[in-house]
């Protein structure tokens, strides 16, 4: 799998897959070939409160799953953190560096050993629009990743990833769900003006003469805004379009 001709087969099949046993099952053969025993195949969401285009596929030892449930280790996992920290792809070893570990999730990794998992390599998938998702790596405790074959993890991993979401696209769509939109609501340009601004600090007065509209215009558009997230209050509206990437930090501060 290390070799280029290898993982372009991956590609090619992956490509054509039609379910997702199908491509569990391409992704166990080709996390074997790569040197490791597991893999994760996931948007960083809770999926019993999510609904939409969801990628969950995995083949983490039962013991794991367990306890991840049981003691909802899920919202706290450092590998998830991490993931919002990088684009590039990471090994395990490399966390204490990217984050601050909590007490928690030290115990999560301490947990994570004692049901069998080894040494780990994260790829981060970021999409605009959609929750932050990744593709992990990993090995059985004891058994050492092989260092010269994570380009070809990453490749994999990516483009397993891609094909997954397809395949959840086209779940949806089966199920009469928008599969052509994406997960999160998009805004119109006007709101994004309107949300900038406010996220600056502007009143709606502010905004209304920047923008040359009505104060109750600018009402309009937030209120829009809000009802499209389902959210209270215009700080979780502007927290929300942050987290799509629908807007920026830098546009905050412009």
């Amino acid at each position: 799998m290390s070799l280029l001709a290898d993982v372009q087969d991956f590609v090619r099949i992956a490509n054509r897959v039609t379910d997702m046993k199908e491509l569990q099952s391409l992704l166990e053969g080709a996390t074997h070939e790569l040197g490791f025993d597991y893999f994760a195949l996931v948007h960083h969401v809770n999926i019993y409160q999510t609904k939409g285009n969801i990628v969950f596929l995995f083949d983490y030892p039962s013991a794991w799953a367990d306890i991840v449930d049981r003691k909802g280790y899920f919202m706290d996992d450092p590998v998830h953190l991490a993931c919002e920290k990088s684009a590039a792809p990471f090994t395990w070893a490399d966390l204490s560096d990217m984050i601050a570990l909590t007490e928690r999730q030290r115990e999560m990794l301490d947990a994570a050993k004692l049901a069998g998992l080894g040494e780990g390599f994260t790829i981060p998938i970021h999409i605009p629009g959609e929750y932050t998702g990744s593709c992990t790596f990993t090995t059985r405790l004891g058994q050492q990743m092989r260092w010269q074959v994570l380009p070809a993890a990453h490749y994999v991993g990516s483009f397993a990833f891609e094909a997954a979401r397809r395949l959840a696209m086209r779940l949806a769509a089966q199920r009469g769900q928008a599969a052509s939109e994406p997960i999160q609501p998009r805004l119109t340009r006007r709101q994004l003006d309107c949300v900038v601004l406010a996220g600056r600090g502007k009143s709606d007065n502010d905004v209304a003469q920047i923008l040359g509209i009505s104060g109750q215009t600018v009402h309009q558009h937030m209120e829009a805004a809000k009802r499209k997230y389902e959210v209270a209050t215009r700080m979780q509206l502007i927290v929300r379009a942050l987290f799509d990437s629908q807007i920026s930090f830098a546009d905050l501060v412009g």
